[in-house]
């Protein structure tokens, strides 16, 4: 049978196919390369990460801890758990707030009283001097003890005197008082008369065999005091402030073995109170300022504490949450495949750039 023009053909393409060679692809031995070579590297690094063996503690010392840790466990339990420390936390906040409420409010009435209640006795030492033919005279400085101002006061002298015949005989004196200022002008002037009590002379004689004894050993003297009010509610003003005080006594012949110039408060309203019923005052003044204290720590509390506390509980709780294993296992398959999607992501990208070996010949052949 003759050949055809189809069987020409045939022929010819089959020649032309065998002039040609398939050639393997570079870049499917270079990616192939690459992964062995990132598998072999991750090895290496675990080898030379891994750390030396450590020597092992000694067994006295894990015998210590262990007791220990048994003693303490059940307290660290109590203690650490997040609703104790809370609890804890709240009650030590509450008792530091109300100890120092308390305390403060003993300190702001103390301060308080020491400035608005004077000492309410002032006390100082009358020295006599005696002249011939003059009663005896005296000059008592107030600088050491200043009197408050706006305050009323009582002035007294009081006297102790022997109940001897010459004071007897003496019967009423007078007793010369003046306040004076600083440059020397007298605020106010008193004159009051003194005696002393009367004895007969039987009731002096029974009296001194009564104290034999003690008048012998000196447990008791024969005498008198005598206490002289010169000047009633006297208010110390700060426009005529008192500097000193003059004393002086009518007759010469009076014997004295002491004397004493008392100024007394007459306290009144607050004052009066605050000295004689001291500890119902002092309750109530603490109780005031422990209100007055107590409702602006609440305000204080309402405006930006309460918002700080809830921010610290928060930063507490979520560094104290338990961590639950199930939870980290299904975080860390999650990761896995994910991480395994992204390398099968990259393996395709990486074929589809890379031309296959079946590709390339089929755009041979149909060439």
């Amino acid at each position: 049978m003759p050949p055809t023009d189809s069987d020409g053909l045939l022929s010819d393409i089959a020649e032309s196919s065998d002039q040609y060679q398939v050639v393997p692809s570079l870049d499917d031995d270079s990616q192939a390369t690459e992964q062995n070579a990132l598998a072999v590297e991750p090895a290496s690094d675990s080898v030379e990460d891994e750390p030396a063996p450590s020597k092992p503690p000694h067994p006295a010392l894990m015998l210590l801890f262990r007791v220990i840790k048994f003693i303490m466990l059940p307290f660290c339990k109590i203690f650490f758990a997040p609703a104790a420390q809370k609890t804890f936390v709240k009650t030590t906040v509450m008792v530091v707030t109300l100890s120092w409420i308390i305390v403060t409010s003993i300190v702001a009435y103390v301060m308080f009283y020491n400035q608005y209640v004077p000492p309410i006795t002032h006390v100082q030492p009358i020295w006599f001097h005696y002249k011939a033919l003059q009663g005896p005279t005296a000059w008592v400085n107030l600088r050491s003890m200043p009197l408050r101002h706006e305050q009323v006061y009582d002035v007294s002298v009081q006297l102790h005197v022997p109940t001897s015949d010459t004071n007897f005989d003496i019967g009423n004196f007078m007793i010369d008082l003046g306040l004076n200022t600083q440059n020397g002008s007298v605020i106010l002037h008193s004159s009051r008369p003194g005696i002393l009590r009367y004895q007969s002379q039987t009731q002096r004689i029974m009296r001194v065999f009564a104290k034999a004894l003690p008048l012998l050993v000196g447990l008791t003297e024969e005498s008198q005091v005598i206490t002289i009010k010169l000047v009633d509610n006297f208010m110390e003003l700060k426009s005529r402030a008192v500097d000193s005080v003059s004393v002086a006594i009518s007759d010469p012949r009076i014997q004295i073995y002491d004397a004493k110039l008392m100024i007394l408060a007459n306290f009144k309203g607050l004052r009066y109170y605050m000295y004689f019923h001291s500890i119902l005052t002092a309750l109530a003044f603490i109780f005031t300022f422990a209100s007055i204290e107590f409702i602006f720590a609440t305000v204080a509390w309402k405006g930006f504490g309460e918002n700080m506390w809830r921010k610290l509980s928060s930063f507490l709780l979520e560094n104290e949450r338990p961590v639950d294993p199930s939870s980290l296992q299904n975080d860390q398959a999650a990761s896995n495949g994910s991480t395994e999607e992204e390398e099968e992501q990259e393996r395709l990208d990486q074929g589809d750039d890379a031309p296959s070996v079946s590709d390339e010949s089929l755009s041979v052949k149909s060439d």
